[in-house]
């Protein structure tokens, strides 16, 4: 989930003009970094919870972008 996170909140903020694909981006980042708390929890060495940062991150921004753009 973090990595879809990541490519859909890069993707939506670089070609998405209304911003559905950041705010997707954002969703299934929060959904990875729940996960990887999880995956900690049981001991997992890799989580993804720096890429669901940045997706979180990057989501974050391309929306701020889209409504900097519409104001």
């Amino acid at each position: 989930m973090a990595y879809t996170g990541l490519l859909l909140s890069l993707v939506g903020m670089l070609f998405n003009p209304l911003a559905l694909l950041s705010i997707l981006g954002l969703v299934f980042s929060a959904v990875g970094l729940a996960a990887s708390y999880r995956l900690e929890s049981l001991g997992a060495r890799t989580t993804g919870r720096g890429t669901a940062g940045v997706g979180i991150a990057l989501g974050v921004i391309g929306v701020a972008l889209f409504l900097w753009l519409i104001l």
